[in-house]
This record gives structure tokens, C-alpha cells and sequence, in this order.
């Protein structure tokens, strides 16, 4: 029989790898041995915030933080799954009570703390994203960004779930001001590359994709994307020659005649 501390070692284990059935099952096992232990709390809630079971993700967030209620990170989820309920009142009480007891007399959240904040909201929007609510994902992005506008991984994002909800001059605009912000930033010239293709601009598509070779020569999918089209270019070539021929053909004819 695993110790307490085996069954947490092995459920934050599965949630790495984002096994999370598994995860809260070791984990749900540690806190019926012993209930006092504010990080399984707060990890219980995370995995029930990611799975939509949001009233069990409360409740094991306001029990870490009655074990230890300066337990920001257990704050700070809590806070997060409040906004997104829509309960503005009781998230707004919670970031001036983070805010109290972490930096007296500042009026703006610690950096640290705004990081946190953004991450959060940029996983919840990979969550949505991966299962197709692109509007969602892009609402979470956009509340990371707010935060932290200079989070270019988190606006990369954002222009990939733009583009997979159809808006595609919108993923351009978010993906371009990325680039214009860290130019050798080859994810977001990879997904511009892939927003050009959806446009049907391949020769644009595939000079985002050499410039993101330039910035990175390492970077397989840029190499994979420009490989497959130019396999794509060599399996359109034979046909349109012979259609010039064909046009050719016919028109000699016709000048016979």
C-alpha cells in the first residue's frame, strides 16, 4: 500500500502528463489518508476546473485556502474560476484581499502575481481550443493578454484560435504584431505561414516559413510545412503542363483550320 506521500508524488506524475483520471484518483486517495494537505487541495481543484466540474473545483480551492489561507496560488485558481463563472463580485474580492496581503498600498497586482494570472488563462484557453470552443479559448487568451500584453507565446496562440474560428485577417493582425515585437520568434512566423496557406496565399505562405528557418533552422514544423508544399507544387506541375500542351495543341489546330 503506497504511502501518503507516494500517492501524491504519483498523482502530480499523471498530471504532468496530463493523465488526469489517474491524477485525481491518486490524489482523491492522499487526502482521504489526510485531508490537510492545502497542495492536493488546490491540485484536486485544478484538475476539476479543467474537467468543467466547477463546483467541486470551488470546493477544493476554499479548502486549500482554509488550511492555509495565504496559499496564493489556491488565491489566485479560485479567483480565476470565479471570473469565469461570472462571479466578478467574489473574484474582485479575492485579487483585493492578494493584493493586501502581498503588496500593502500598490493600487496594480505584483508582476509575479499578474504571470500566474496569465498563465492560467492561457491554459484554460488551450483546454477550450482543444475541443473545438475557439470562441472561448480566444476570450481566455485575450483576459491573459490583458494582463500581460507582451506574452508572445500566449498571442501566438490567440492567432491560431482567430484562424481556427474562421477570423482570418484577425489572426493576421495578432500574429504580425508578434513578429513585429520578436522577430525571430519562428512560432509566430509559422503560424503566419499557416494563416497565409488558409488563405489560399501559398507563395506567402511559404516565405513565413523560410523566415522562420532563418530565425531557427531547427524548427521541424516549418521545415514539414515547406516540404509539404513544395511536394504539393510538384503534384500540380504535371498538370498544368499538360494543360498548356492540351491549350497548345488546340490552338495549333485552330490556326490550321
Amino acid at each position: 500500500m503506497e504511502t501518503i506521500r507516494e500517492l501524491v508524488q504519483l498523482g502530480k506524475q499523471y498530471f504532468d502528463q496530463k493523465d488526469y483520471p489517474n491524477a485525481e484518483k491518486y490524489l482523491r486517495q492522499a487526502i482521504q489518508k489526510e485531508p490537510r494537505y492545502a497542495d492536493v487541495q488546490n491540485l484536486l481543484g485544478v484538475l476539476n476546473h479543467i474537467e468543467g466540474n466547477f463546483e467541486a473545483a470551488m470546493t477544493y480551492f476554499q479548502q486549500a485556502l482554509k488550511i492555509n489561507p495565504r496559499y496564493t496560488e489556491a488565491l489566485l485558481n479560485l479567483a480565476v474560476l470565479y471570473n469565469d463563472l461570472g462571479k466578478y463580485r467574489q473574484a474582485k474580492e479575492l485579487y483585493t484581499s492578494l493584493k493586501k496581503s502581498t503588496a500593502p498600498g500598490k493600487t496594480e497586482i505584483e508582476p509575479v502575481l499578474r504571470g500566474k494570472l496569465s498563465n492560467l488563462h492561457a491554459e484554460i484557453g488551450d483546454i477550450y481550443r482543444s475541443i473545438g470552443l475557439n470562441p472561448h479559448a480566444i476570450e481566455e487568451y485575450r483576459k491573459a493578454l490583458n494582463l500581460n500584453a507582451n506574452y508572445h507565446d500566449i498571442r501566438t496562440k490567440l492567432g491560431q484560435a482567430l484562424r481556427e474560428d474562421g477570423q482570418l485577417a484577425k489572426s493576421l493582425d495578432e500574429l504580425a504584431s508578434v513578429i513585429k515585437a520578436k522577430d525571430n520568434y519562428s512560432p509566430a512566423r509559422v503560424q503566419l505561414g499557416v494563416t497565409h496557406y488558409a488563405m489560399g496565399k501559398i507563395e506567402q505562405a511559404k516565405k513565413a516559413w523560410r523566415d522562420a528557418l532563418a530565425a531557427n533552422p531547427g524548427d521541424e514544423y516549418a521545415k514539414m510545412y515547406l516540404r509539404l508544399s513544395e511536394t504539393q507544387a510538384l503534384r500540380d506541375q504535371p498538370k498544368t503542363m499538360a494543360e498548356v500542351k492540351s491549350k497548345t495543341a488546340k490552338a495549333s489546330k485552330k490556326n490550321k483550320a
